[in-house]
């Protein structure tokens, strides 16, 4: 029998491989800008530019590493220990720097060309979490709590799961936390979600050799226009002890548990809708007073139409949301009495009518000015039970939930909570790289997050020089010839007629509006006149006004200009 001898192993060097293996791919970093430091957790750099060419001035200091101790001097200040960033509106500009470097001995830099794109994002902090601004193709979502460490496009993100079939793959649980970025709110959304990414730019080749390093910048973008398209939850009214007892404070006192409260009652106790139009438009001090006076038309004013501007206005109880039914239903069962004096023989009554009722018919006259409509007004607004009263108070807290929910339907990207506190940002930059190989997949490296920082409004000063707007000498008669008009106004017939009359019928309320022969007017004036116009009137309004708010002293500052030596 024939024995088979294997032969000897061949040698490493010629020993045909099995299977292709790559080799472990190495760490890559991508910090803030680091000097004199190793460290793999540099957190990125916020650079406050304030000079006009700012990016280029970055990009300078950038190229001598000796200057890379100045840019990392020159963060943004901290009010109460936290980063304050000023927008462009201030003549400021915020620079975000970092580094991307190879964790290998030496750390060298990374090859650009390794970086196939890159980004950084701002998030909201909200406690322990980091809030996305959420997009879908051209609908804004807003905040949203997101899986922080997937890449923030949606076409960037791996497939979690294939079950062999796009339409499975899509229902899969794992792929629709892919799709919706993790978001917990938007989970049953069909669309993907993108978080909105800021450019991430390499800097130049000269200032990656000058600097030693692979540096990237970018400008961050702190004011927007966004506002999001889905309404936001609307908040709950009245959910502490505090918020209710100022809400109880706010409301008419006619809505309050108590005894009964009395109305100013006119002269003439049924009030048409003509009989109020006429009362408005009288003068207090004239001595033709309609049936109405003015000075009843203000009393009634200032009680019954308080009443219905809170429900109307703040309450919208006249609604059919169910805040306002509920509200409805409560002041049904109060009601308004009348003192009705002995006559014809018939002893003194009181008579007494569906409060509700009374409002409806109050509003026609008072809001809704309906023609021929009228309303009687009470001596009385009936007593109150303590169990109405908080019936009338709960139903107003869901009332006002609902309001707010009309009347504030999206939330701007920067704007403060509803509570006024400032929201805190934060960024984090991220890198695609090249795959390593072909048909290899290519990894997202993110850095770590910035310092937080809070985003000042528009109208505080960062300290930046001002802009001086000169005004024409109107004592220099010379001058003030060569102020030719520059803006015109095209005025409907009307109106020219209106601004046409006199002046003291104006200040009266006595302006007409017949349109006369039909003629409109252009009318041009200076624009520069117009501005020391309302520099004039300002200076008025700022003096007068310093009686209460005592601003002059850091609101207006004028010092001499020195005249030119020769």
């Amino acid at each position: 029998m024939t024995q088979l001898v294997q032969s000897p192993p061949k040698p490493l060097a010629i020993r045909a491989p099995q299977a292709l293996s790559h080799g472990l791919v190495h760490p890559v970093y991508l910090t803030g800008l680091r000097h004199g430091s190793r460290a793999l957790d540099a957190k990125p750099v916020i650079v406050e530019r304030r000079d006009q060419e700012f990016v280029q001035g970055l990009l300078d200091d950038l190229t001598d590493a000796n200057q890379h101790t100045a840019v990392l001097a020159a963060a943004p200040a901290k009010q109460s220990g936290t980063m304050r960033v000023f927008p462009p509106l201030q003549r400021v500009f915020n620079m975000l720097v970092l580094e991307a470097f190879c964790d290998v001995p030496g750390q060298p830099r990374l090859e650009p060309k390794k970086i196939e794109s890159s980004g950084f994002v701002l998030r909201r902090v909200d406690g322990t979490r980091k809030l996305a601004w959420l997009k879908a193709g051209t609908k804004v979502f807003g905040w949203e709590a997101v899986d922080e460490d997937l890449d923030p496009a949606q076409d960037r993100r791996g497939k979690a799961v294939t079950l062999g079939h796009p339409v499975l793959d899509a229902l899969a649980p794992s792929q629709q936390r892919i799709r919706t970025a993790g978001s917990t709110r938007l989970a049953a959304s069909a669309v993907p979600v993108s978080e909105d990414v800021q450019p991430l730019f390499i800097a130049p080749p000269d200032v990656c050799k000058g600097a030693g390093k692979t540096l990237l910048f970018g400008n961050l973008k702190v004011v927007s226009g966004e506002l999001t398209e889905a309404a936001p939850n609307a908040p709950a009214f009245g959910t502490d002890s505090e918020e209710r007892d100022n809400l109880r404070a706010d409301m008419v006192i006619y809505l309050l548990p108590g005894g009964a409260r009395t109305f100013p009652v006119p002269s003439q106790r049924n009030i048409s809708t003509n009989n109020a139009h006429t009362a408005s438009q009288t003068a207090v001090d004239s001595p033709s007073q309609p049936a109405l006076s003015r000075s009843e038309y203000n009393a009634l004013d200032q009680s019954l139409g308080l009443l219905l501007l809170q429900l109307n206005n703040q309450y919208d109880a006249f609604g059919t949301g169910t805040g306002a039914l509920a509200m409805q239903s409560a002041i049904k069962q109060l009601q308004v009495e009348t003192d009705v004096p002995a006559a014809n023989g018939q002893p003194a009554r009181v008579d007494k009518r569906n409060a509700w009722q009374f409002l409806l018919d109050a509003k026609a006259v008072f809001f809704d000015a309906v023609p021929g409509a009228s309303v009687s007004i009470p001596n009385r607004w009936g007593a109150v039970s303590d169990a109405i009263g908080n019936a009338i108070f709960e139903a107003s807290l869901v009332c006002m939930q609902q309001q707010f929910a009309k009347l504030l339907p999206a939330s701007g990207r920067f704007e403060n909570g509803r509570n006024g506190v400032e929201p805190h940002f934060v960024v984090r930059a991220f890198v695609r790289l090249k795959p390593e190989h072909d048909g290899c997949p290519g990894r997202i490296v993110w850095s770590q997050y910035s310092d937080e920082f809070t985003i000042a409004p528009w109208f505080e000063s960062s300290g930046a020089p001002v802009p001086v707007i000169p005004l024409p000498d109107l004592m220099d008669r010379n001058q003030l010839s060569k102020v030719k008009p520059t803006v015109a106004f095209a005025l409907p017939p009307k109106l020219a007629k209106l601004l046409k009359g006199s002046s003291d019928d104006l200040m009266k309320g006595k302006g007409s509006g017949d349109p006369g022969i039909g003629l409109g007017w252009i009318c041009s004036f200076s624009l520069p006149i117009i501005t020391l116009c309302a520099f004039i009137c300002l200076n008025i309004f700022l003096s007068l006004f310093n009686l209460i708010f005592q601003w002059m002293a850091f609101l207006k500052i004028c010092i001499p200009i020195p005249k030119a030596k020769e």
